[in-house]
């Protein structure tokens, strides 16, 4: 297992020394999924702690998948359906090698709608609490959360349901807040200032291209997941939702299932808006929560339809057809695929290449920094390090390299660094020229 991001740099640093103002990890810093992982490097090597715990978070959501959709369906065919579906998914391999926060996010928020249906408000204000601890940004997740007391057929107390969840997530937040404080104090909050502007103005929602968000994810996620699949996934979260409004039905499942849907749609608007589409985990939620809608509504067709009037279930026909789909494209996806990932190739090639000196690069600089010490690192941001790079190659010619995550016009393009699943970016490696 090895590191792939600076992100994923951050978070292992802090398993050994938390501080958010020193980014081991960076803000917010995530204190549960740090606490996670201090737990797991009791058995492994702390500086891969945290790539277990987003492996083992990992294979645990296909599982939660199954649950829940036995839950809303009482079909254990269904149930084994979303959870093949969700083993299938190449984005599912990988946020789970990738060493950052979204699968034990999306683990605990699981867990949540598994405690919300079963009606232990305690329980799922833990699991939001601590989901909220591990990945802040999924807070449009616990947002939509709020609609499960009043989407109809509650037992009990609805001004209770909402206090003792609440009074659980504050205590979370209130300890996850006492836990930073007491390594980065006042520091913290200047901190997070300064990173939530550089987020939204520089690095954290910048695209390729210079196209609106809106477009950019629908070609990131067009060229990841095939038009059917997009397509499949937008009509059945719509039919979820719309199917409600236009027809309230009075059986509690399906009003929850409109809810999730709901939920997905509402998390969906939010990524298109604050989140990088270059990075597809982001969409993994939504991806997720229709795996759960999808099987439940073909449980409901089954039970309804026939294919010309024969003997043979609709529902059967549809299943098998996503099935097969979702092996093709993960097929195509994981076909003749490099070992490692982006990153980790170009540093082997830099390794294997004694003329490289000089490497700039405007992806994982700090991980570059820490696995290439005895090189000099320079970050693309900067105007000065393309200056750098120059002076570089006019001393000593074949010593200056760039790393880049684009197509850089009127540079010497020398290897292509593939992914190895969709939501890892393709790398660029250039030899800087006179």
């Amino acid at each position: 297992m090895e590191l792939t991001s600076d992100d994923a740099l951050n978070f292992s640093r802090g398993v050994e020394r938390f501080s958010v103002l020193e980014f081991s990890p960076h803000f917010p810093g995530y204190p549960a999924f740090i606490g996670l992982s201090r737990l797991a490097a009791i058995w492994v090597e702390p500086v891969i702690a945290t790539v277990w715990i987003s492996l083992l978070s990992a294979l645990l959501i296909p599982l939660l998948i199954a649950r829940l959709v036995y839950l809303l369906s009482g079909s254990m065919p269904a149930a084994l359906l979303g959870s093949a579906l969700a083993y299938m998914q190449p984005l599912l391999a990988s946020i789970a090698i990738s060493g950052l926060s979204d699968s034990a996010a999306m683990m605990l928020f699981m867990l949540a709608l598994i405690a919300a249906l079963q009606k232990k408000d305690v329980m799922t204000g833990l699991w939001i609490g601590l989901m909220l601890a591990t990945r802040p940004s999924y807070f449009p997740l616990a947002l939509g959360m709020l609609m499960f007391p009043l989407w109809g057929g509650y037992v009990g107390s609805r001004l209770r349901a909402y206090g003792q969840a609440g009074m659980v997530i504050t205590v979370v937040g209130l300890l996850s807040l006492g836990f930073i404080w007491f390594h980065d104090g006042i520091a913290y909050f200047e901190e997070g200032i300064r990173f939530t502007r550089g987020h939204f103005a520089i690095w954290g929602n910048t695209v390729e291209g210079d196209s609106a968000s809106i477009w950019q994810w629908t070609l990131a996620l067009m060229k990841g997941f095939g038009w059917l699949g997009v397509l499949v996934v937008i009509g059945s979260l719509l039919h979820a939702v719309a199917g409600f409004i236009t027809k309230p039905v009075k059986v509690d499942c399906q009003k929850q299932v409109a809810l999730i849907a709901a939920i997905a749609g509402l998390y969906w608007l939010w990524i298109t808006v604050g989140q990088n589409p270059d990075n597809l985990r982001h969409w993994a939620p939504v991806l997720f929560l229709f795996l759960v809608v999808f099987p439940v509504q073909l449980s409901r067709l089954q039970k309804v339809s026939t294919v010309s009037g024969r003997n043979v279930s609709l529902a059967g026909v549809v299943g098998i057809g996503a099935v097969t789909y979702c092996l093709l494209t993960g097929y195509q996806s994981v076909y003749d695929v490099p070992s490692k990932a982006p990153i980790q190739q170009a540093m082997g090639w830099i390794k294997l290449n004694p003329q490289v000196r000089v490497v700039g690069s405007n992806y994982s600089v700090n991980l570059l920094r820490e696995q290439l010490g005895s090189y000099a690192i320079y970050d693309m941001y900067y105007p000065s390090s393309k200056l750098a790079l120059v002076n570089a190659a006019k001393r000593t010619p074949q010593s200056a390299w760039r790393i880049s995550g684009t197509r850089l016009p009127r540079q010497q393009l020398i290897a292509e660094l593939r992914p190895r699943f969709i939501g890892e970016r393709r790398l660029y490696l250039y030899q800087i020229s006179q």
